[in-house]
Formats: structure tokens, C-alpha cells, sequence
């Protein structure tokens, strides 16, 4: 810049600004910027709260966008959830597969019939992963202990949930043959639904934040308590048809036959409730639309 152009300029007293002064200005310009470049900072950070208070201001609702926004460390939930909807698809498979293993021919079971075990490793690794992460969600956002013992319960049963498969699919006769350890499935959905009774109980002494007791199932807050019935009423299902079919040890000593329709009412029941319940888990986080952090 030629010193004319200093020498026009009038500083902010009125003082002439000879061309002595350009090093003072020039430092207090440096230092202005980075005022300002503080002041952009901090104001950029706050720009997502800003658009989520608007949003929430205008009235927030489904498919609850905004308010899922203020979930801490949400894109877990998110990973969480998706990973139990995979983990309750997988065992509605698995039933399907049992129901036309038992009832197809024997020597030449169909190939969706073989995948059983396969479909049963699957939805078992996976509730096992996702409990993992639930636990490790629990701590990073200071659940209360009883929150904490109800997923433990579940990342228990999730491990005797994949003894089942993992030895029916070695074909050990030891172990049970194809059909795996008869006590490992019973065993788990005992935990499993022990500890959902414990996370709902817990939700009834702990209200979790958001929650409002006045307001409908549906709203945004209570959608973690509604999931959570969801999953007790699947484990309800779930302990019955484990209980009726077990044989006990002996083949042929089961209360009804796998086949058996209670059984199959029972199994299907709960897998279609738990994976609503991971559903319904998945918008309050806005897992079906959201990938953001």
C-alpha cells in the first residue's frame, strides 16, 4: 500500500494516522482479528444449538429431528440400534428356519432350513455387540446402577444365547448334536428378561431425562420407557416358547412340541416385539434418518 493511503485514514479518535503509527495499527489489527477469530469460533460452535432450540421452539414432534439432537453421544444409539434390528431380524429368520427344518423332509432339509444355526449366530453375535455398546453408552452418560445391571443382565444372556448355535452348528453329539446345548437358550432369555424387568423398573423409580408421566407413550421423551415395555412383553413371549419347548435334556420330553402352535405364537410374537422395540429405539435417536453426528 503507498503511505497515501495511511495517511487519508482517520483512526477511530479522529487522529490522523501517520505513517509512525502503521507497525502500532497494524498490531492492534492483528489483535482485532483475533478477537474476532475467537469470537467466530465460539459463535460457529454454538450455531447447532441455536437451529436445534428453533427447532424445538416451532414445536419439534415426529419424526423428531431436533430433539434427538440433544442425546448424548447419540450416533452410538444410532449404531446400537441398528445393530439390534439386524440382531431381531435374524432371529425371526432363525425361527422361520427351525419351524421348516422340524417340519420339511429330514435327509434333504431345505437350504433356508439349513441356515438355521447360521441365522442364530448371527442375531446371538449381534445382541451380544450391541449390549456391549449399551454399556459402554450407560457409563459414558452416568446411568444409575440400576440401569447399568439391567444391561449387564443382557450382555450376560446375550453369551448363553450363542452357546446354542455356535455348538449347533459343530454337530457334537456330545453337545447336543445340531440342536446345540438345550440349556443355553432358556438360560439366556431368563437373564434377558430379568434384566428388562430391572431396566423398567428402573425407569419407574429414575425417570430418564425428558421423560414426562403426563404425556402419551408416543412422546419424544417417554420413547425409551415404551421401547423397553416393548421388549419386557417380547421377553414375556420369548421365556414361553423357551420354557414349553425345552426337552430338558432328554428328546421327546419337551411340555409342547417345537412345532407346536403355543410355541410358534411365542416365537414370533417375540421376535416381531423386539424388533419394534429396536425400532422404536431408532427413532428416538432419529437413527432411520440422521447419520450425522
Amino acid at each position: 500500500f503507498g503511505s497515501s493511503h495511511f495517511d487519508s485514514r482517520v483512526a477511530p479518535h479522529g487522529t490522523p494516522c501517520h505513517p509512525d503509527n502503521r507497525a502500532s495499527e497494524r498490531g492492534r489489527a492483528h489483535a482485532t482479528c483475533a478477537r474476532l477469530g475467537r469470537r467466530a469460533m465460539s459463535d460457529s460452535e454454538s450455531v447447532d444449538d441455536s437451529q436445534v432450540s428453533m427447532e424445538l421452539e416451532k414445536g419439534g414432534g415426529f419424526p423428531f429431528t431436533a430433539e434427538a439432537k440433544q442425546i448424548p453421544f447419540r450416533m452410538q444409539q444410532v449404531l446400537l440400534n441398528w445393530i439390534f434390528i439386524v440382531a431381531s431380524t435374524a432371529l425371526i429368520a432363525d425361527f422361520g428356519a427351525l419351524q421348516d427344518l422340524l417340519r420339511g423332509p429330514v435327509r434333504m432339509p431345505h437350504f433356508f432350513a439349513e441356515l438355521c444355526n447360521w441365522f442364530g449366530v448371527l442375531s446371538c453375535l449381534a445382541w451380544l455387540l450391541g449390549f456391549a455398546i449399551l454399556a459402554h453408552w450407560l457409563h459414558q452418560v452416568g446411568a444409575t446402577p440400576m440401569g447399568k445391571a439391567g444391561c449387564y443382565l443382557k450382555l450376560v444372556a446375550s453369551v448363553f444365547f450363542n452357546l446354542q448355535p455356535m455348538t449347533g452348528t459343530m454337530g457334537d453329539a456330545m453337545l447336543g448334536g445340531g440342536a446345540g446345548l438345550w440349556w443355553s437358550n432358556l438360560t439366556g432369555i431368563l437373564f434377558f428378561h430379568f434384566g428388562n424387568i430391572v431396566s423398567c423398573t428402573d425407569f419407574y423409580l429414575h425417570a430418564p431425562p425428558g421423560a414426562e408421566k403426563k404425556k402419551g407413550w408416543g412422546y419424544h421423551g417417554n420413547l425409551p420407557i415404551t421401547a423397553m415395555w416393548t421388549y419386557q412383553a417380547a421377553t414375556w413371549f420369548l421365556v414361553g416358547s423357551n420354557f414349553l419347548s425345552c426337552n430338558w435334556g432328554t428328546v421327546g420330553t419337551s411340555f409342547v412340541p417345537t412345532t407346536g402352535v403355543p410355541v410358534v405364537i411365542c416365537q414370533f410374537a417375540g421376535g416381531l416385539l423386539l424388533l419394534l422395540g429396536s425400532v422404536i429405539y431408532t427413532i428416538w435417536c432419529d437413527g432411520f434418518r440422521n447419520f450425522n453426528y
